[in-house]
């Protein structure tokens, strides 16, 4: 690997720097800031892919430091581990030449990584404890419950034969879940963010004329057969922590099933798309299959999902033997 610093690389690496300070400015502004945030990983890739890993992990330590002196030390660090690391690792990755799967599943589990950090470091900072958390759910819900009676939601879901005790209830359930689901949520958030940035870090690296490896067609598109056993093991967890009554290992591998569950629906996907040849379909037929999938869409989602793990016991699209086939040569 050519760790060689030139002034050349230099000069880019500090441009390249600026550009992605300015980019997490910008993505505090309204509307436009998240999508601002997609392209904010995008010139540490291009410093690092152009020169070397070297100057682009300098780069990205420089765009910290300006961000720093901008946004503050949190956001500077949030920024840091959620766009700057995420630029690198995707740069470090193309420019060893690695294939788009390595690349991406990098990305994914950088973000993820970095996204689950980030959520500790914010926790502890605020001093979530169990005690907090529960006058937090009692006040949301005190608020909840005041703005449903100032809007007369109240009166009209007790024509419904739901009475306000009820409605609390909901209320308190679904804060619940949601505080359960908060790291599965957030994960499957990074990495979906992770991804569209790769394809958009892609299309810039075409403009520069700057190589990059083949993107794999998404119908064949599929899990290694080792994730079945991660499966089995989360679930048994999941059971056993349920029978024995363990609360966080019960959250903890519920969150891992929501992944694997979002994991599994994308396998499912690329075998739907397979089955039904969705590319070589003419554009009024992927107009009817969208809009199929719109009017159906919980079942789809159940049904791609049940699909994936069928397709990950029996690999129906014969994935892994080409593969073997491929690398005996």
């Amino acid at each position: 690997m050519n760790n060689k610093i030139t002034a050349r690389g230099m000069a880019e690496g500090a441009l390249m720097a600026a550009l992605a300070a300015i980019f997490m400015l910008a993505g505090n502004l309204p509307f436009i800031g998240l999508f601002v945030l997609l392209f904010c990983s995008i010139p540490i890739t291009v410093a690092t892919v152009r020169n070397n890993p070297l100057i682009g992990g300098l780069s990205a330590v420089l765009a910290v430091i300006l961000a720093l002196l901008f946004l503050g030390p949190i956001a500077a660090i949030s920024g840091g581990l959620q766009y700057m690391l995420l630029g690198w690792v995707l740069g470090y990755m193309l420019y060893h030449h690695k294939s788009s799967n390595k690349t991406i599943g990098a990305g994914v589990i950088t973000a993820a990584s970095a996204a689950l950090v980030i959520l500790l470091f914010t926790l502890g900072l605020i001093g979530f404890t169990p005690a907090s958390i529960t006058a937090y759910m009692d006040n949301y819900t005190a608020d909840m419950m005041e703005m449903y009676q100032s809007t007369g939601m109240i009166d009209m879901m007790a024509q419904q034969a739901v009475t306000k005790t009820q409605l609390a209830a909901i209320i308190e359930q679904s804060i619940q879940l949601m505080m359960r689901l908060m790291r599965s949520n957030l994960i499957i958030t990074r990495s979906v963010m992770a991804v569209i940035t790769y394809f958009l870090t892609i299309q810039v690296l075409k403009r520069l004329k700057i190589r990059i490896p083949r993107i794999q067609n998404f119908q064949k598109w599929g899990l290694p057969f080792g994730f079945v056993w991660g499966l089995i093991i989360v679930w048994a967890l999941w059971l056993a922590a349920d029978y024995i009554d363990i609360s966080w290992l019960n959250i903890l591998t519920l969150n891992f099933l929501i992944v694997y569950a979002a994991l599994l629906f994308l396998d499912g996907f690329a075998l739907t798309c397979y089955w039904f040849k969705f590319e070589q379909m003419s554009t009024p037929m992927k107009v009817i299959g969208v809009l199929f999938v719109l009017f159906f869409i919980t079942g789809f989602l159940i049904a791609c999902i049940f699909m994936g793990l069928a397709d990950l016991l029996f690999d129906f699209r014969k994935l892994r033997v080409d593969n073997k086939k491929v690398r005996k040569g």
